[in-house]
């Protein structure tokens, strides 16, 4: 099966900051992890609409806003945005929305409500997808969703399923793509990696925080039952040198 980890740039510019995407075998309990490069958007919509063997894609942006938001919406812009704030229609919609005019809704919403709400599947130490700072999530949301119905809208070689939805959409072929929204900061909480090497996006020991993550990880996934399989020297030094490739890989790890 094929495992990918993808770190998300809902970036205008993406020569400014890229997509990363990592990629790997699973056989059994083996992950063999075999590259990590940047791609932009549109070919990363298009790469996964032609993947045509099984898959498991982990990708590293919220899949949805909260459902507080999606009814703000409804109400605003009716013809566009769906009652009820299923995922699939707001994927729609955002889709036939322009970036400004849904930053706007976001800024009419925080105005009037005066909070930043969560969703049901986000865990403490998550940022709300319409969070602004310190991280900005927005263009990472509304980005998301393009993309996600860039794919799910579209003919695909494999049935696409988008977790939590019940059933996958079908595709040409006869296997299936799953995608899962994952967070890579929140594993490497949970593999008690942070908060011990949290600098390891910047700062001073930036590199050394990479570095010894890199030295941590097999064992730590080990202990939950996944044996990865001697990471190549060159991804590892890619991971080293670029925080955005690590955090692709241990998508694919989550995945």
């Amino acid at each position: 099966m094929r495992i990918i980890g993808v770190d998300f740039s809902g970036a205008q510019d993406e020569k400014k900051s890229a997509t990363w995407l990592a990629q790997g075998r699973l056989e059994g309990s083996v992950l063999n992890l075999e590259t990590c490069h940047p791609i932009i958007r549109a070919d990363l919509t298009d790469w996964l609409r032609d993947l045509d063997e099984p898959a498991v894609v982990g990708m590293d942006f919220p899949f949805s806003v909260p459902v507080e938001f999606a009814q703000f919406c409804h109400r605003q812009i009716p013809e566009v945005f769906p009652d009820g704030g299923e995922m699939t229609g707001l994927w729609a919609a955002a889709d036939n929305t322009e970036w400004q005019e849904f930053l706007g809704l976001r800024d009419q919403f925080v105005l009037q409500h005066g909070y930043l709400p969560m969703r049901m599947c986000d865990p403490p130490t998550a940022y709300s997808p319409l969070q602004k700072a310190p991280v900005n999530m927005v263009p990472m949301t509304f980005r998301g969703m393009l993309l996600l119905n860039g794919i799910f809208a579209g003919q695909t070689a494999n049935s696409v399923l988008v977790l939590p939805l019940a059933a996958p959409r079908p595709g040409v072929g006869p296997y299936t793509t799953t995608l899962l929204e994952v967070m890579p900061g929140v594993t490497l909480r949970r593999l008690n990696l942070l908060p011990a090497y949290n600098g390891y996006k910047g700062g001073r020991y930036a590199l050394e925080n990479r570095q010894a993550i890199l030295t941590a990880l097999p064992n730590l996934v080990e202990q939950r039952g996944l044996n990865l399989a001697g990471l190549p020297y060159a991804l590892t030094q890619t991971c080293r040198a670029n925080d955005d490739a690590l955090d692709a890989v241990v998508a694919a790890i989550t995945a």
